[in-house]
């Protein structure tokens, strides 16, 4: 029993549609993530063109051949821009899909008119689209985020062994005696065409994969951030305040909080309206951010209070920090409501080794020191006393 390669590369086409589908299926047309779109594109580019590629001997060469092939390169190409714009990479790559198209549909035309060869028809169309798979296996691997990296992976080595194979027919083709057709019974078109198909499905299920990551990622983005300020909320802060304690617990890391309060919030409110208020809430947080180290967490506790977490961070060095925090607020302008809102907060710092052992005891030493400021005449920080 010899396996049928028209039959093979039909079924590659099929997996395209169903690819094609699928991924249409998936995506929020109403608001698509970045790429998405380019993604249904390449496979039913894709899946079209391995149709012209299989009824080749049925149709004229320029659709068989040059259109089918084209399409292939093209749609590769697409998957290519949509990885490329899914992942935010900066670099663009829609000229090197033009031109890798544009450079297969003249040499094809060069070898089907004026140097008629079978073999450099291979050789060109085979030797054309392991540059973008190729360039999509580097993007992978360069640019995806930690969370990404399983599929991103798989999907990145699933196009550097399709790469392999397409190079490696094309090296027979150009060493091998005159074809007949160029999808012949050979070895190398099996390996070329079951890979393909085999490699298309998982390409697919990796960029769907990747897919759900994000969509995973934006839905715990969203139940762990405060939607007025953008703070972190009391969620996210216990997420974070697990993996402190565990550091603290297990190699005596130490962690700094700093609880911030407000001063006479109530009275921006009054005087000037809630949206004013919200407007003060939105800047202060963003003030006290800027003065932040990158593994640090601004939470938003509940109306005007809200807490800094610090992992690694000495008591001192938290003072510090908060009374930059202080300053920079206590000298901001805000616009809102049409006119320019002073306002000020008062703070307090605790750290972990500093009288206590776990996170409820550093939040009572944080809220006691705030109370110390306010007490003290607000818009002043304390730290704890031993």
């Amino acid at each position: 029993m010899t396996i049928d390669i028209v039959s093979v590369i039909l079924v590659i086409a099929m997996c395209g549609l169903f690819l094609c589908i699928a991924m249409a299926l998936a995506i929020r047309w109403e608001e698509p993530e970045p790429g998405t779109r380019w993604w249904i594109a390449g496979f039913a580019a894709i899946a079209t063109g391995f149709w012209f590629n299989g009824f080749q001997g049925f149709l004229p060469l320029l659709l068989g051949h040059t259109v089918g092939s084209s399409l292939v390169i093209g749609g590769t190409g697409c998957i290519l821009i949509g990885v490329q714009r899914f992942l935010c990479v900066p670099k663009r790559f829609e000229l090197l899909a033009v031109l890798a198209v544009c450079i297969h549909v003249i040499l094809s035309v060069l070898f089907i008119f004026v140097w008629p060869s079978v073999n450099f028809r291979v050789a060109s169309s085979n030797g054309i689209a392991p540059i973008l798979m190729v360039t999509l296996a580097w993007v992978l691997a360069s640019f995806a985020p930690p969370r990404m990296m399983p599929p991103a992976r798989l999907c990145a080595a699933v196009a550097l062994l399709l790469s392999a194979l397409a190079l490696a027919r094309a090296g027979m083709a150009l060493t091998s005696p005159p074809m007949d057709s160029p999808i012949g019974f050979t070895l190398i078109n099996v390996l070329v065409y079951f890979g393909a198909a085999m490699g298309q499905l998982t390409v697919g299920l990796c960029l769907y994969f990747m897919l759900t990551v994000q969509r995973t990622a934006a839905l715990e983005a969203l139940t762990t951030t405060d939607p007025l300020t953008l703070a972190v909320n009391r969620r996210g802060l216990d997420v974070m305040i697990a993996r402190v304690e565990h550091d603290f617990h297990r190699h005596g890391t130490p962690y700094a909080l700093i609880a911030a309060d407000l001063d006479h919030f109530k009275r921006v409110n009054d005087a000037h309206g809630h949206v004013a208020g919200d407007v003060v809430l939105k800047r202060f947080v963003e003030v006290c951010r800027t003065n932040l180290r990158g593994d640090s967490v601004f939470a938003r506790l509940g109306g005007e209070e809200f807490c800094a977490l610090l992992p690694g961070c000495a008591l001192e060095d938290a003072r510090a920090v908060a009374e930059r925090m202080r300053h920079s607020f206590e000298t901001e302008r805000i616009q809102a409501a049409g006119i320019g809102i002073s306002c000020t907060a008062s703070m307090g710092v605790a750290q972990s080794a500093v009288g206590a052992s776990d996170y409820s005891s550093v939040m009572r030493a944080a809220d006691a020191a705030l109370y110390r400021a306010k007490a003290g005449g607000r818009n002043r920080v304390e730290i704890t006393v031993d």
